[in-house]
Formats: C-alpha cells, structure tokens, sequence
C-alpha cells in the first residue's frame, strides 16, 4: 500500500474530516521539532506566538504577514510523542480539530498523517488546499532548511481535488441483527471478517492491525484481487476509519477512505458506512454501492446462522 502522499475524506457531509499523509525523508524527532518549534513553523507555516509545549497551552498563528485578519487560535489539547491534538479557531468559522500523527514510514524516514476535523462544509474544500501547500512547503524545508518552496500551481491542483472528492461519495445504512460489539468485531478482527468478507471464496487472506497507522489487507489470489489501507480512527466500538486502495488486474484506486460508524437501535445495530474517493461521476459510488450492498448481505447472513 502507498502511504508516501494521499488525501482523503471522512466524516460526514455537514462535519467533513480532511486527512492527509506525508512520507517525509527525516525522523519522527525531526519532524515532531518541525511541527512544534515556532522558530521552525515561520519557515513553512506562520508566526506562531506564544510557546504551545504542554496541554492547555494557547497559541496565535499568524499565517500571512501581508493580512491581518489571516490569523487562527487555538490550545493545545493532546501533546505526546507521536501524536499532537489541537484546537483551532478562526475568525467567522465553528472551531474545529486538528490532529498530527508521527510514524515510521515502511521505507524510511516518517510518516506524517495529519486530520483536519470540521463542524461545518462550507470551509473543506479551502482547508484541502491550504494545508497542501503547507505541507508541501515542510517537505521543501528538510530539503532547503533556509526557506519556503514556491508554491506555484500546487493550490490550485488541490483545490480542484478537494472540490472533487468532497462532491463525491456514497453512504449506506443498515440494520444488522447483532449487538454493536459483535458488528464491531465482524470489522476489527480477523477471525470476524473471516466468517463474512468474501466469504464466498476459499483464498481469502486477511490482516488487519487495527490501530491508529496500523494496516489491513484483504487478498483473493484467485481472482487477482486485493485491497487494504491504514487505520485513521479507531474508538471502539463506535467508529472505525480507514482508506481504502483496490488492486485488480486494471489497476489500483488511490485517495480512498470508508468511515464507519457503529449505534445501538433496538435489537441490533445501525451500521453507517461511508465511502469517498476521488470520483468525477457516479460510476464508481453505483459500482462500490452494489459491491457494499453484496457484502454486508453476507455479513447479515454470517451473524444470523
């Protein structure tokens, strides 16, 4: 799976969660210090005023000297090692989250994955831009650590791709039959999904890491199939994320992510699945709406017998 530069798209539509990963050529220590140390920040992302080193701490973002209303706020809601959490505030706009996430990457150096979660639509397609050129500008800085890449065009390409997967999507809701716990585990364990996931073949590998970063993979070497992702949100046993990259013989998907979200109702469970991508009509959201539809009959049959 590539984890080296992808968006994509969760959330809901009126609450979008924007995510984007970044393999960068440093290590987790380096980059921690890139994304935190206000010295370092004016090189590739604004003028950070106060010293945001501990929960609670507040801190101002200047993000353009030549506007002086561009400028967000926010405090410092989780700060460990390999995971930053902030609050985010900017004038006329809901405040919303955003969260930095360190690993190693699989090749070498690490990998960054960075969610924007938002309490509104209209300001999605924006943020997708801007935080690419931010985040393409980090890149420039370990190559160049004296100044900020030129960003000709990369706004302007991602806006367009922000504007084409949030207009996208399909969403499915369904009762299953079985409390939230055992829907939870059909989807988070292996031997769950092995009772259900294309389980009307006999190859089928799967594995699955279900942590935040970790991966999962399911394969049907018979039929020349296979897909998986990385885990974004795992908070058992409401919500499950995840993207999402098909491989078959025409080729592989890319910018791809499914939410998952787990209620009790009644008896059973009202399973939401949402799946995003990069589409530019409705032929792919028919194709994976028919292919979920399939899919989840086998989960309902699994659970009942």
């Amino acid at each position: 799976m590539s984890d080296t530069h992808l968006r994509a798209l969760l959330g809901t539509p009126d609450a979008p969660e924007l995510v984007f990963i970044r393999r960068y050529a440093a290590d987790r220590a380096d980059v921690r210090d890139a994304l935190t140390n206000p010295e370092r920040l004016a090189r590739w992302f604004g003028r950070v005023e106060g010293k945001p080193a501990r929960v609670g701490d507040s801190f101002r973002a200047v993000l353009s000297e030549d506007d002086a209303d561009d400028v967000a706020t926010g405090r410092v809601l989780l700060c460990e090692s390999d995971e930053i959490r902030v609050s985010w505030s900017w004038p006329g706009e809901r405040d919303s989250v955003v969260t930095a996430r360190l690993s190693d990457a699989s090749d070498g150096g690490t990998t960054l994955t960075l969610q924007h979660a938002l309490d509104e639509a209209d300001h999605a397609v924006d943020y997708g831009g801007g935080w690419e050129v931010f985040l393409r500008d980090l890149a420039s800085m370990f190559a160049d650590p004296t100044g900020r890449a030129a960003r000709a065009q990369v706004e302007e390409h991602a806006v367009a791709a922000w504007r084409t997967i949030t207009g996208s999507g399909l969403e499915l809701v369904r009762h299953v039959p079985a409390p939230v716990a055992t829907v939870w585990n059909a989807f988070a364990t292996a031997d769950g999904m092995r009772r259900w996931w294309w389980n009307h073949w006999s190859d089928v590998e799967i594995d699955v890491d279900p942590r935040p970063g970790g991966a999962w993979r399911t394969a049907a070497p018979s039929q020349d199939m296979e897909v998986g992702g990385v885990y974004l949100t795992v908070d058992e046993p409401h919500r499950l994320t995840f993207t999402w990259e098909w491989t078959d013989a025409e080729g592989a998907s890319i910018n791809e992510a499914v939410d998952l979200r787990f209620v009790s109702e009644g008896d059973g469970t009202r399973l939401t699945v949402r799946h995003t991508g990069p589409w530019e009509d409705s032929r792919p959201a028919e194709s994976y709406r028919q292919g979920w539809e399939f899919t989840l009959a086998a989960l309902d049959e699994a659970i009942s017998s």
